[in-house]
């Protein structure tokens, strides 16, 4: 698995800790009352000589609920969570060291079925050593 798919799987795992109405999965777009995570467009903040890395994954979480209160709250607990914490999820040759809000959680439509539609991101700084790719 990729260092990126690795810190990816392990923010969308400490999510599942969080007690939300629906478990958090990869992909654009919950099908139903779902939550969703997936990269979004990054770029390298640091490149080292000895090219290791320093980047922000830009990671976008995407809600949809009937009721827009629990989505909102969802959403919210998921940003209040990750960027309060004081420690981070780290692997072999990888570590996350930050997380900060990018977007705010915001309602972005209303399906015809009445369900909600809400998206934010998130910037997951990584670090990781070039042999651990």
């Amino acid at each position: 698995m990729s260092v990126i798919n690795a810190a990816v799987e392990a923010v969308i795992a400490w999510c599942n800790t969080l007690g939300l109405y629906a478990t958090v999965t990869r992909g654009a777009l919950p099908t139903g009352d779902g939550i969703t995570c997936e990269v979004g467009p990054s770029r390298p903040d640091a490149v080292y000589l000895d090219k290791g890395q320093y980047i922000p994954v830009d990671l976008v979480f995407n809600g949809k609920h009937s009721d827009l209160q629990t989505v909102t709250d969802a959403m919210n607990t998921i940003h209040g969570a990750l960027t309060m914490a004081h420690s981070y999820p780290k692997g072999t040759g990888w570590e996350i060291t930050d997380i900060t809000t990018y977007t705010l959680p915001e309602v972005i439509g209303r399906e015809d079925n009445g369900q909600w539609l809400l998206a934010s991101s998130l910037a997951v700084k990584l670090s990781w050593e070039a042999n651990s790719i």
